[in-house]
């Protein structure tokens, strides 16, 4: 493997094709899933540039012609294995309490909420149809997408009547509403929007958690997506919303199109909304009612629909906490002092067992494991 390609790659600027051509090549054999490993681990000191990663290789290589002692490949990864903990380790996601009582069901179940208040469990492996209280056709479920495109044609619009889509932690799912409209919904996430949307009306979706959104182009009918305090407004666009529990802010990046953020108590008025350009992220504080605005990559916050995760220069403390979501795991760190430091990490491959046997022969960090918890003193 050519390692001008992993190096593009970790920096976030591969082609879907090169990506492809990686993956290949690490499930060809359990060697080289080692030394894609490894050079991640290397990576992750600190490589911000093009310059920075083929240091790093050629350290890397070194190390594994040279066959040097553990030691001597430990301090060249010291950091990193902290990161290589993280995958895998867990959190129960806790369903929503609704205004009446739930039946009895797995906490870790995909579960569709019907407007008459009806839920439905969604196995990743089955298929099913959804339909309204009259037995009318509303949608589709086949494996981990739900599709309301198929929604009969003479279901009674005069109000919107309104499904919730809620993803534990562990898992995302795919969506595709009645107007074509595509979201990709992250760990931990949930979504309330109408089976089929009013004619004439804006169509406005509430979003809670991460999601990204491939939104179908409709001048006459904007698309709305309502999160915690804040209106995302678009006519059709790509972009990305994250706003959970534990957020301070509300992060919005956009890959294509434009959006305004507003706050939702407010009308919409173009004057006064903030508007993003292709390639920024707007940071929302719900406190001051402010947005901040700044050019990101945006390979950063939507790697996940691919089922990947890139962090750069991130603080432990948030990554432990996306880490927690995505493998459906509890990291419970003691140590503050990591809490607060920042790391590079690509998440793709790395299986639990590799994660803690790094830990233990690299990095010298107490830990203690219970089941799906981790405890780092």
């Amino acid at each position: 493997m050519d390692h001008h390609l992993i190096s593009k790659y970790l920096l976030g600027n591969a082609t879907e094709e090169e990506v492809e051509q990686i993956f290949q090549w690490v499930d060809d054999s359990p060697e080289n899933k080692r030394v894609f490993i490894q050079y991640k681990k290397a990576w992750a000191l600190g490589a911000k540039s093009y310059e920075d990663s083929q240091l790093a290789w050629k350290a890397l290589e070194s190390k594994l012609d040279n066959n040097k002692s553990k030691s001597g490949f430990s301090g060249l990864i010291m950091y990193a294995a902290i990161l290589v903990l993280l995958v895998g380790i867990g959190y129960f996601f806790k369903q929503q309490k609704s205004n009446y009582d739930l039946p009895v069901i797995d906490e870790n179940a995909i579960t569709l909420q019907l407007g008459n208040g009806n839920i439905q469990v969604i196995t990743e492996d089955g298929e099913q149809t959804i339909v309204d209280k009259k037995g009318k056709l509303v949608g589709i479920q086949k494996g981990n997408v739900l599709n309301y495109k198929s929604v009969s044609n003479d279901l009674d619009t005069t109000k919107p009547i309104y499904n919730e889509l809620t993803i534990p932690y562990g898992k995302t799912f795919k969506l595709v509403l009645s107007d074509g409209t595509t979201i990709h919904l992250n760990a931990g996430s949930s979504i309330k929007y109408p089976v089929k949307f009013i004619e004439g009306a804006q169509r406005e979706v509430f979003l809670k958690g991460e999601a990204f959104f491939d939104v179908v182009k409709n001048a006459n009918q904007p698309f709305v997506v309502n999160v915690n305090e804040l209106n995302v407004r678009v006519l059709g666009t790509k972009f990305n919303v994250s706003s959970y529990p534990e957020d301070e802010i509300i992060n919005t990046v956009l890959v294509e199109g434009s959006v305004a953020l507003h706050d939702k108590d407010f009308t919409y008025n173009a004057s006064t909304a903030v508007l993003l350009e292709p390639g920024y992220k707007g940071e929302w504080n719900p406190d001051s009612k402010e947005t901040t605005l700044a050019r990101v990559d945006t390979n950063e916050y939507t790697s996940w629909v691919e089922g990947r995760m890139i962090f750069r220069n991130t603080p432990f403390k948030i990554i432990r906490k996306k880490l927690e979501r995505h493998y459906n795991i509890s990291i419970k760190n003691n140590n503050k002092i990591l809490e607060e430091r920042t790391y590079n990490a690509v998440f793709d491959v790395e299986s639990i067992e590799q994660v803690l046997r790094t830990l233990n022969e690299i990095y010298s960090i107490e830990y203690i494991i219970d089941q799906n918890e981790i405890v780092i003193n």
